[in-house]
């Protein structure tokens, strides 16, 4: 990975604090930073307080309070190109074209889908600046 791809902190919000560690364990071995929120009040707060910082939101969908699809849609409304990749147990459809791991998650895996999701982010934006007019 580059240093490109690690620039940046990763919100991980998941109410079970097993699945919390395990991310926060695989991603920042991976070399990237990231912080932790129990549920998705406390992760729309933190998003709120520290959103110039986050660079992708990486959710649990079947939370109490603000469940995981409620928090995108919040987050998103702050910030529309936020790249958000959703983790849930679930039989899975992507939600508005937004992509999701699968619990429980490899270590690969889930490095793979963070870096996938950020690189297509770059390469959205780089695609919609070299559109705009200068």
């Amino acid at each position: 990975m580059t240093s490109e791809t690690q620039s940046g902190t990763i919100l991980v919000v998941d109410d079970n604090v097993d699945n919390r560690a395990f991310a926060q364990r695989f991603l920042e071995a991976a070399g990237y930073a990231m912080v932790a929120a129990a549920d998705g009040e406390e992760g729309l707060r933190f998003y709120q307080e520290n959103q110039s910082t986050i660079v992708l939101l990486l959710t649990d969908v079947m939370m109490p309070n603000i469940n995981g699809l409620e928090l995108a849609d919040r987050v998103l409304k702050i910030d529309s190109q936020l790249p958000v990749l959703f983790m849930s147990g679930d039989a899975w459809s992507a939600y508005r074209g937004l992509e999701s791991v699968p619990k429980p998650f490899q270590e690969a895996e889930l490095v793979e889908r963070v870096s996938r999701t950020l690189k297509a982010n770059r390469h959205s934006e780089r695609s919609a600046s070299a559109l705009s007019p200068r």
